[in-house]
């Protein structure tokens, strides 16, 4: 019997039907009665792992799940992706066409950039002679060249000449001296001289008037009168100035400015706009007589700005603050009799939307004059007021298309990577002049937007191409050697 019994175990164990661990009927179950007892040896583990059983479906009971994965239905946006993908073929396509022999001109720059500066530098490239060129609506084309020397006496000292010629230069030159770490390396002394001769400055008179197409009885008065008229005139500028930055601590300083100018006004010759035959320019400040006087100005910057994608080039800034507040003093020399203070500042803030290639970048500004009513009690020339209008303040209104006691501006700007040495943005400015900051206002805005392509290799920063318009119906396309958001000194600006 018991023969019987084992034969048909045995058998069982064969055929799979009896688990390998069963234990027979009337076999006794052994109980480890301490931690030396010998364990029960277990069969060999099988080869091959079970296969994993999905997931229920979402949404599903794990009761009522099948074991089989179902993918879910794409969404509605999913779904209507094509739409803009369809309306957008044409002008993507066309853009591609139309940027080759420009990547194709930045891609050869890049490949041959050292023979390039082996052509235009020293085989140190510490010094060298290059051309430069810039165009705009207002002013047409101009040129130039620039010499520098980054490292003169072996402490990064730094100097730079300018020559311009054409669009808003008939001529101009300048020097320029860094002395780099010479001092300290928290310490930067520099010093610019410039002469330029600009025979089409814009002059459309004070405040926010409307402008007209064509001026009533002339001349008008430029102090009374409540219209805007396009005139140009010519002024000749001698300005030289000392600047000295001392880093106080991690992306914090202090710049403090003096600067003289010596300037002389007098009827323009190009554009058929001359301001003598639109304005009576007895009642502008210094038309007549020219002015010189001195500004010395102290600012505190803090700018954290930096760009946050290694893969993008560096001079795409991704992330960071940029503050500043400023505040300075004018006086007239010898029969000059300027007088007036001037204050402000700056917020700018980035903001990385995506990985470094998808920036949103918000601006506000201010910029008045104290001590003089801004217009006829002599203390301010009308050039020295506070502007708007141009390439980077009001984009969309021509250069100084605004001047009064004050003015104030917003801006918001979303700029993309476009790989291949291009980079996009569009933007929004607003803004307006005032005779004051007690009475700014947030009503009768003026308007400008548009948007531009940015050329730059991974380094470098080579030129900006800008369509902009404004809400009152003015359209301007300029191509800058520099971004809308630079680093620039702004005592001396206006």
């Amino acid at each position: 019997m018991f023969a019987s019994r084992s034969t048909l175990l045995a058998a069982a164990l064969l055929a799979g039907l009896v688990p390998a661990r069963a234990a027979r009927a009337d076999e006794p179950t052994a109980v480890a009665t301490s931690s030396t007892a010998t364990p029960t040896t277990d069969p060999d583990p099988p080869t091959t792992a079970p296969e994993p059983v999905p997931p229920p479906a979402r949404g599903v009971a794990p009761e009522e799940a099948s074991g089989i994965a179902i993918d879910e239905p794409p969404s509605t946006a999913e779904r209507l992706r094509w739409i803009p993908r369809a309306l957008l073929f044409l002008p993507r396509w066309g853009f591609w066409v139309a940027a080759q022999p420009l990547r194709g001109a930045a891609w050869t720059y890049e490949v041959t950039r050292d023979k390039l500066k082996g052509a235009l530098f020293s085989a140190d490239q510490i010094y060298g002679l290059y051309p430069v060129a810039s165009y705009s609506t207002d002013y047409g084309f101009s040129v130039g060249a620039r010499f520098v020397h980054y490292d003169v006496f072996g402490q990064k000292e730094k100097v730079k000449l300018f020559a311009d010629f054409g669009g808003e230069f008939r001529q101009g030159y300048g020097l320029k001296l860094s002395s780099g770490e010479r001092i300290a390396k928290r310490f930067t002394a520099n010093f610019e001289a410039r002469f330029q001769r600009r025979p089409g400055e814009r002059f459309f008179g004070f405040g926010d008037n409307t402008e007209l197409e064509a001026p009533p009885e002339m001349p008008i008065d430029p102090m009374t009168s409540n219209v805007a008229i396009a005139s140009r005139f010519r002024e000749d500028i001698m300005r030289m100035k000392t600047y000295l930055d001392t880093k106080i601590a991690r992306d914090l300083y202090v710049r403090v400015t003096g600067a003289w100018a010596d300037r002389a006004f007098g009827d323009s010759d190009v554009g058929g706009e001359s301001i003598a035959d639109r304005y009576d320019t007895t009642r502008l400040v210094g038309f007549d007589d020219g002015t010189s006087n001195i500004y010395v100005e102290t600012e505190l910057i803090y700018d954290s700005r930096r760009p946050t994608n290694p893969y993008i080039s560096r001079v795409m800034d991704a992330t960071g603050w940029y503050l500043s507040a400023f505040t300075g003093r004018a006086r007239g020399l010898a029969d000059d009799t300027t007088s007036y203070y001037r204050y402000g500042g700056e917020v700018q803030r980035y903001i990385d939307l995506y990985k470094g290639s998808r920036v949103l970048t918000l601006r506000a500004m201010v910029d008045a004059v104290g001590g003089t009513d801004g217009r006829t009690d002599g203390k301010i020339s009308f050039v020295e007021l506070p502007r708007l209008g141009g390439p980077d303040f009001l984009r969309g209104y021509p250069r100084d298309r605004f001047r009064d006691g004050a003015v104030a501006l917003a801006t918001a700007e979303y700029a993309w990577d476009l790989g291949n040495y291009f980079g996009g943005y569009a933007f929004v400015d607003v803004g307006r002049p005032f005779p004051s900051l007690s009475e700014v206002e947030l009503t009768g805005l003026r308007m400008g937007f548009g948007g531009g392509i940015e050329m730059r290799t991974y380094r470098s920063f080579l030129l900006r191409g800008q369509l902009a318009a404004s809400k009152d119906g003015d359209v301007f396309f300029e191509l800058a050697l520099s971004p809308a958001f630079g680093r620039r000194e702004r005592a001396g600006r206006f």
